[in-house]
């Protein structure tokens, strides 16, 4: 799934948990706490607002990338 995300923001959060992740702009795994579903609102290519849910796997490599996005490694 590629969806391209201009100004992605993280506008709800569900569930908590303590995970490992891997960056590649570092060396080894780090703790971090991600949310299981989150819902974010963002511009699709064609810069119209978007708003999607997103859980599981593709939540936590969106809110992985987002945190680049704020200036945040894990």
């Amino acid at each position: 799934m590629n969806i391209p995300m201009i100004n992605p923001v993280i506008t709800k959060r569900a569930s908590p948990y303590e995970t490992e992740e891997g960056c590649l702009s570092l060396d080894g795994v780090r703790k971090t706490t991600r949310y299981q579903s989150i819902e974010v609102e963002f511009f699709d290519r064609n810069f119209k607002q978007q708003k999607q849910n997103f859980t599981g796997l593709a939540a936590q490599i969106i809110q992985h990338e987002i945190d680049h996005c704020d200036g945040i490694l894990i």
